[in-house]
């Protein structure tokens, strides 16, 4: 999650990025020299926002004669399996995946295949059921550590602290994902991201690696790419309560379109937010400014295509250049990344949410 690269290093580490691999551990062992394995499709989702998936499509396993897949195919990949998946080119691969077993299926169309859908801890959070508890503890990343604690044949942590300094329990009353994603982080409590990747799940703060991954050169591993910027104008301010004191505090920010806009009525919008835990100017200053970043990031989006390139994950930036300078030149930051691995065809697909110039 910090490292940067140049075009020529990975090149080599990659071997000119030929003869793409895909590489299939169950329960820490490689599945695909063990059974024997030829994976026909391979295509891996990961993301900020949801739970990040695997679909492997495993051919040549099909008994014609007796009209049934290979049993040991199908118990090694029985549903609620840990599986871990690793992507590269020969001998080199970076393992992106680890998660369990969601569905178990079959697909006949040219050929025979067995259908493997993995799914990351993130769906098994939300699949966990409501859970009705108080976490009594000083902080909200301890909170994060309590929850995941659950998860732990899935994924270990890394958290960025968090001094909140809790007086009361906090109540949960939701399944693990919703608790997180919408109590700790939604409501505003906890100005962090929480993602998973490969073998971590990240409770850190947004947009927190500012180093990019690398700079992509069109027309050589950049082969398309497409961005907008939406109208955004915008005066935030957050309203809490300072109990020893007995007043109000304020905090205040603005987001608006940087780029060639043009003013559409002449006051400016406000958005008011009242919260009662903000109880200091500098807790309010800081909401007040992370609703406008959100904002602003959310009105900057776009898509784009690279030959495949493991290192490129989400929660990092890429760089692009020489493009132009207002629409494309920019640091932009991943929300969604698609590997995919067709044969001997290796891609990856970017969305992007948010970009600094």
């Amino acid at each position: 999650m910090s490292g940067s690269y140049t075009y020529d290093e990975l090149e080599k580490k990659y071997d000119g990025f030929e003869i793409p691999i895909v590489k299939v551990k169950v329960n820490g062992m490689d599945a695909v020299s063990t059974l024997d394995l030829a994976i026909v499709e391979m295509k891996m989702t990961l993301s900020i926002e949801a739970a990040s998936m695997v679909i492997l499509k495993i051919g040549d396993k099909y008994d014609m004669k007796n009209h049934a897949f290979d049993s040991k195919v199908k118990n090694e990949f029985s549903i609620g399996t840990v599986v871990e998946v690793e992507v590269g080119y020969k001998s080199t691969t970076l393992n992106l995946f680890k998660g369990f077993v969601a569905a178990l299926g079959a697909e006949f169309s040219n050929l025979p295949m067995i259908v493997v859908t993995l799914m990351d801890v993130r769906r098994l959070m939300m699949l966990a059921g409501n859970r009705v508890q108080l976490h009594d503890v000083k902080n909200y990343s301890d909170v994060f550590h309590t929850v995941m604690s659950r998860y732990s044949k899935l994924c270990s942590t890394d958290v960025d602290a968090t001094t909140d300094n809790l007086v009361n329990p906090l109540s949960q009353t939701q399944d693990d994902y919703s608790f997180v994603t919408r109590e700790l982080i939604g409501n505003g409590r906890a100005d962090r991201e929480f993602f998973v990747l490969g073998k971590k799940a990240y409770f850190r703060k947004p947009y927190k690696e500012k180093t990019s991954i690398m700079t992509l050169e069109y027309g050589r591993e950049l082969l398309a790419l497409k961005t907008d910027e939406a109208y955004r104008d915008l005066n935030i301010e957050v309203v809490g309560y300072d109990a020893d004191q007995q007043m109000t505090v304020t905090g205040k920010a603005s987001v608006k379109t940087p780029l060639l806009m043009s003013k559409l009525i002449g006051d400016t919008p406000e958005y008011y937010l009242t919260d009662p835990a903000m109880d200091t100017v500098s807790k309010a200053k800081d909401k007040a400014q992370t609703i406008a970043d959100k904002l602003e990031y959310k009105a900057k989006t776009g898509q784009g295509m690279t030959i495949g390139i493991p290192e490129i994950v989400p929660g990092r930036y890429i760089t692009v250049k020489s493009l132009d300078k207002d629409l494309c030149d920019h640091k932009f930051y991943l929300k969604n990344v698609i590997h995919e691995i067709n044969g001997d065809d290796y891609k990856t697909m970017f969305d992007i949410e948010g970009w600094e110039s």
